[in-house]
C-alpha cells in the first residue's frame, strides 16, 4: 500500500503499476514522469517496539547532504594531494559493502558518486575476497561498516583506496588502524541516524580523537537530552538523539557516551546498561563491553561480555576468568549498586555485531544460552595477526540442556553438541561464515562427562572454507591432554 509503482529492469509480480528498463546494452525508450518539486523518499527503520518505523526524507535534503559529502571529499583530497599529482576521481569507482535500503549505503553508495559524477558498483560487496575483485582495475572510494573492516583478510593483495568511510556503529580503533594500513587509506568515521542524516565525522590518528560536526550541523545540548538542528533536517526546532554526547572545552567536538534509553528496572532500582559499560571499559583490563539482561531461575540479572585490552588478555593467560570477574565485581561495587553487578561473564575476541555494525543481540545472548558451555575460561588467539586459529577453555557445567536424556544415569556429552561449539565459537573467535555443508575426518575417541573440562583448538581455512577443531580432555590424571574428537567442518555461504 505504501508505493505508487515500480522501475525495474526485470518482470516483477507486483499489484501495482510497473515501468519497465530494458538492459544497459539497449538504450530505453521509457519516459519517466516528470518528479513533482516536493517528492520524498520513505525508508523503514527498526522502532523501539520492534515495529519498523517510517521516516520520510525528501529529495531536496537528500541532494543537499549529496552536496555536502561531495564538497567534504573534494576539500580532504585538495588537503592531501600532491601538487603534481592527478585528480583522484580520475577513474576512480565506488565500492559499497552496504545495502542501499539502508540510508547510509543510499547516501553513500548512490547519492554520492551520481553527484560527483563517477560509476558505481551495482552489486553490494558481500566478502573481503569479493571485494578485491571488484577493485582489480580501478581505484576505489569503499562504503564500508564496521563488521566488513574488522574481518579483512590482510593476507590478500590491498585494492589501491582513494577513501574509505565506516558508519552504523563504533569502529574499534585497532581494527581502523589495520584497515587504514592496509587500504592506505585513513578511514573517516561518519555519525548520523536515518532521521537526522550525517552529524559529524572523525579521521583517528589515536584512539581518543573526537567527532567533529559537519558544516551547517549545530548541537545544543539540555540537562535532559541533545537536540541537533541543520539543513538535513525538515522540523526547524531540530530533533532530540537518543546518543548521549560528552563535548570537550567549548566547542562542539564531542566523543560518544553511550545511550539514554537502555535503563532496566531490577528488584525495584533502576540500572542503566549504559553506565554498567561506561564503568566496566573504564578498567585497565576491559577495551569493550556489552551488557544484556540475563534470566535464570527465575531471576533477572545481568551477563556482560568483554573484550580485553592486551593487559587482560595477559592477566587471562595466568588467572582464570572466575577469579578476574570476582576483581572486576569488587572495583564496580565503587560506584554500582549490587543489583548492576554483572553476575555472568563472557570473554571475546570482539563484540558480536551485525553487517551493519550494530550490536547483535541475537549473537550475545547466545554466549548465555544453555546450549553452550556456561564458563568460558579462556580465550587466546594463537596467530593474532591473520586471526586463523584460536584456543578456549571450556568446563562443562552438569546442568547444561545436552545431557538431558543422553544417558539416564550416565550422562555424557553428544557428539553434536561439540560439533555445534566448535562452528559456534569459530564464527565468534575467527569469523567463520557460512552454514553447515557436511564434515570431515570425524573422531570421537573419548566420552567426555559433567564437569570436565576441555580445551578446544579451533583452525580456520577460509579458502578452502574448513574450520578444523578438536578437543582435548584437561585433567590433572594425565600429563598429556588425550584427545577427545576432532575433525573438519565445511561452511558453506
Amino acid at each position: 500500500d505504501d508505493f505508487d509503482g515500480v522501475i525495474s529492469d526485470a518482470p516483477l509480480a507486483i499489484g501495482g503499476p510497473l515501468i519497465m528498463l530494458k538492459q544497459a546494452h539497449q538504450p530505453s525508450r521509457v519516459r519517466l514522469p516528470v518528479m513533482a518539486d516536493d517528492a520524498r523518499l520513505v525508508l523503514f527503520t527498526s522502532g523501539s517496539t520492534g515495529r519498523p518505523k517510517a521516516v520520510t526524507k525528501s529529495l531536496r535534503v537528500m541532494a543537499t547532504e549529496a552536496r555536502w559529502l561531495a564538497a567534504f571529499l573534494r576539500d580532504t583530497w585538495r588537503d592531501n594531494a600532491d601538487q603534481n599529482q592527478e585528480e583522484p576521481m580520475a577513474g576512480c569507482r565506488v565500492i559499497s559493502s552496504v545495502t542501499h535500503q539502508h540510508l547510509y549505503g543510499l547516501s553513500f553508495g548512490l547519492f554520492l558518486p551520481m553527484t560527483l559524477g563517477i560509476p558505481f558498483a551495482l552489486e553490494t560487496t558481500r566478502y573481503p575476497e569479493h571485494f578485491i575483485r571488484q577493485c582489480a582495475h580501478y581505484p576505489v572510494l569503499f562504503i564500508s561498516s564496521p563488521a566488513f573492516l574488522t574481518r579483512l583478510d590482510r593476507t590478500l593483495t590491498a585494492p589501491r583506496c582513494i577513501g574509505v568511510f565506516s558508519a552504523g556503529g563504533p569502529l574499534p580503533w585497532q581494527a581502523a588502524r589495520q584497515a587504514g594500513h592496509w587500504l592506505s587509506s585513513s578511514v573517516t568515521e561518519i555519525y548520523g541516524t536515518t532521521e537526522t542524516g550525517v552529524l559529524a565525522w572523525r579521521r583517528r590518528r589515536q584512539e581518543e580523537d573526537s567527532w567533529q560536526p559537519f558544516d551547517g550541523v549545530d548541537f545544543h545540548p539540555s540537562e535532559s537530552q541533545i537536540r541537533v538542528t541543520s539543513a538535513l533536517i525538515d522540523k526547524p526546532q531540530g530533533l532530540c538523539l537518543d546518543d548521549r554526547l560528552e563535548f570537550s572545552g567549548q566547542g562542539q567536538r564531542f566523543q560518544l557516551a553511550g545511550r539514554h534509553d537502555r535503563v532496566i528496572n531490577i528488584e525495584e532500582k533502576r540500572v542503566s546498561l549504559c553506565e554498567i559499560e561506561h564503568r566496566l571499559t573504564s578498567l585497565a583490563d576491559i577495551g569493550e563491553a556489552v551488557v544484556t539482561p540475563i534470566i535464570q531461575n527465575g531471576r533477572l540479572s545481568l551477563g556482560a561480555v568483554i573484550v580485553l585490552t592486551e593487559q587482560g588478555a595477559r592477566r587471562l593467560a595466568g588467572d582464570s576468568l572466575p577469579m578476574m570477574a570476582q576483581t572486576f565485581r569488587r572495583r564496580l561495587s565503587t560506584w554500582l549498586e549490587p543489583v548492576a553487578v554483572p553476575r555472568y561473564w563472557r570473554v571475546v575476541p570482539q563484540l558480536p555485531r551485525t553487517a551493519r555494525g550494530k550490536h547483535d543481540w541475537d549473537r550475545i545472548d547466545a554466549l548465555f544460552f544453555s546450549r553452550l558451555p556456561l564458563e568460558v575460561s579462556r580465550l587466546t588467539h594463537i596467530d593474532t595477526q591473520a586471526d586463523t586459529q584460536a584456543e578456549l577453555l571450556l568446563k562443562i557445567d552438569p546442568s547444561l540442556f545436552w545431557f538431558l536424556g543422553h544417558f539416564p544415569g550416565q550422562p555424557i556429552l553428544p557428539g553434536l553438541a561439540q560439533v555445534e561449539w566448535a562452528m559456534h565459537y569459530g564464527r565468534e573467535a575467527l569469523m567463520a561464515e557460512g552454514v553447515f555443508g557436511g564434515i570431515e575426518n570425524v573422531k570421537f575417541q573419548r566420552p567426555v562427562k559433567p564437569g570436565q573440562t576441555l580445551r578446544l583448538q579451533l583452525e580456520w581455512q577460509a579458502r578452502r572454507r574448513l574450520l578444523l577443531f578438536r578437543y582435548r580432555l584437561c585433567d590433572p590424571q594425565h600429563q598429556e591432554e588425550p584427545t577427545v574428537s576432532s575433525g573438519k567442518i565445511k561452511l558453506c555461504l
